[in-house]
């Protein structure tokens, strides 16, 4: 490889998996030693993830974004599983496969919660089809084909009705049923002053996950539910305009998944930590038929309820390195 190499490329080759032995190990020390070449491969890998079904497939845990010092004589042996390698390497796994050991300090620190207000959180207040489309400004619901429905017992449930695609663009994925809700993060960062603070924050997203029999389980073998939050410095009615591709530019990121079978419920949540520079979150609950098709496919037995947010801050625990 040469100072010309157009990492760009390279990095989008290896994340179709047609990379040599050669340019994988050459693109590999340009993530642990260069900063550019690393943030555009964690870019290139959130976006291979989140073109193919409109939900970010990034592994279970939250992905932080740390700086780390670059060490030139480092090299990471393989870069078979992209994905797992950019959590690896943003998780700062640098420091283990430079000899070094990580020792955190064990102090229990002050924790503070707090929840930030989700609009229709339990749905309550709602009825009938949700609107279709992406949400263009905060504390509202909107996204593919779903409604809220009033059980035996009065409570108000979302259902996912239908996988389609969101932007009605022609020719994209339209795997999952994804229903998003904007959530402006201004006052919250002021409140806490994030961009003056030494302390870590952390928004953490919950909802509850049930599925009810449905005459589509037989062709939903591999389906599944996710919950999904991303965070951006952006103006509300920009993120829909370019989605999927928008996801390049968010500050973070992190989904789980969960499988559950008719009759079953199950509570599911996922964690990133809160940027001083994001203004505003992008929450979604979604229903994936797990079949990658691009045609709609009916779903009836999915439900979601009770959406919660919550901001946590307690003091950043010290590090130091040891040989």
């Amino acid at each position: 490889m040469t100072d010309s190499t157009d990492w760009q490329d390279l990095i989008q080759k290896h994340l179709d998996g047609l990379t040599s032995e050669e340019e994988a190990a050459a693109l590999s020390d340009q993530i642990v030693s260069n900063e550019a070449v690393r943030l555009d491969y964690l870019k290139a890998a959130r976006l291979h993830g989140a073109l193919g079904d409109e939900t970010l497939e990034l592994g279970e845990e939250p992905i932080p974004f740390p700086r780390v010092e670059p060490k030139k004589t480092t090299r990471i042996n393989s870069l078979v599983w992209p994905r797992q390698l950019a959590a690896a390497i943003v998780a700062g796994i640098f420091v283990g496969l430079t000899g070094l050991g990580v020792v955190w300090a064990v102090n229990s620190p002050r924790i503070e919660a707090r929840f930030v207000p989700v609009a229709d959180s339990s749905f309550e207040s709602m009825s009938g089809a949700v609107p279709i489309g992406f949400p263009t400004e905060f504390g509202r619901w909107s996204g593919d084909p779903a409604e809220v429905i009033v059980d035996a017992d009065g409570n108000h449930q979302l259902r996912f009705l239908k996988t389609a695609n969101v932007t009605g663009k022609p020719g994209g994925g339209a795997a999952a049923c994804n229903v998003f809700q904007l959530i402006d993060l201004s006052s919250l960062q002021q409140q806490w002053d994030t961009e003056n603070s030494e302390d870590q924050f952390t928004l953490e997203l919950s909802a509850n996950f049930r599925r009810e029999v449905a005459p589509t389980d037989a062709e939903l073998p591999k389906s599944r539910l996710t919950i999904t939050i991303q965070l951006y410095q952006a103006e509300p009615d920009s993120i829909g305009k370019a989605w999927p591709n928008i996801t390049r530019e968010a500050v973070a990121l992190s989904n789980k998944a969960l499988r559950l079978a008719p009759g079953e419920s199950s509570t599911l949540s996922a964690s990133c930590l809160l940027d001083s520079e994001a203004n505003l979150a992008l929450i979604s609950v979604n229903a994936n038929s797990g079949s990658g098709a691009a045609t709609p496919a009916d779903l009836g037995g999915y439900y979601v309820d009770d959406v919660q947010l919550t901001a946590i801050k307690q003091p950043a625990l010290p590090v130091r390195f040891v040989k």
